[in-house]
């Protein structure tokens, strides 16, 4: 009898072992990357994709994963806590934003669906995207506009810094007063001036 509870504690200390690797593992997913600044009208938070949602206001933290949508008045600032690096997201916009480790480094990503979002990133070493369906921007320092229409064009305007869109088909660099057009995922990124209004 005593050999058989020997034998019970080996397999009972590896559940448990599981166990706590998997909490500490929900713990670290569910890590605060980034916190809401600012809000106007209505901007609502869905978490892990589920349908219902919650009215986002000042402080409301944000995990990798989260879906934030604005509605025709609505207008919402975000700031990453690791970097102090900026995003505003503007009317009629949804994005998801997202982090993960590669080769130990975080990449930050925000993925805009639809609408358009300004961004400030402050130089860093870690990488930051912002995605869309037909393009990724890479950048370490700049400020610029991603604007996704609703056609399935998608433009970004640089306003300070140099930014690098790439797809599948090919990539292009974007210079302060430049910006970049991309018209579907099977269309190479192509650079010209911002016109002047």
């Amino acid at each position: 009898r005593i050999g058989g509870i020997m034998k019970i504690k080996p397999i009972i200390s590896i559940i448990m072992l599981l166990i706590f690797v998997m909490l500490f593992n929900t713990a670290v997913s569910a890590k605060t990357m980034a916190v809401i600044i600012k809000v106007k009208g209505t901007v609502s938070l869905f978490k892990d994709n589920k349908v219902s949602q919650q009215k986002m206001k000042r402080g409301t933290r944000l995990v990798s994963g989260d879906k934030i949508v604005t509605d025709k008045k609505g207008y919402t600032a975000i700031r990453f806590i690791e970097d102090k690096s900026l995003i505003r997201v503007r009317s009629n916009s949804t994005c998801i934003i997202k982090s993960k480790q590669k080769n130990n480094q975080t990449i930050k990503n925000v993925f805009l669906e639809v609408g358009t979002i300004y961004a400030r990133i402050t130089k860093q070493n870690a990488k930051f995207e912002v995605e869309t369906p037909t393009s990724v921007a890479s950048v370490k320092g700049t400020e610029w506009n991603t604007e996704q229409l609703i056609s399935g064009v998608s433009r970004y305007y640089c306003r300070s810094g140099v930014i690098e869109v790439s797809n599948d088909v090919g990539s292009a660099l974007c210079r302060a007063g430049e910006m970049v057009e991309v018209k579907s995922s099977n269309s190479a990124p192509v650079t010209r001036k911002i016109p002047s209004d």
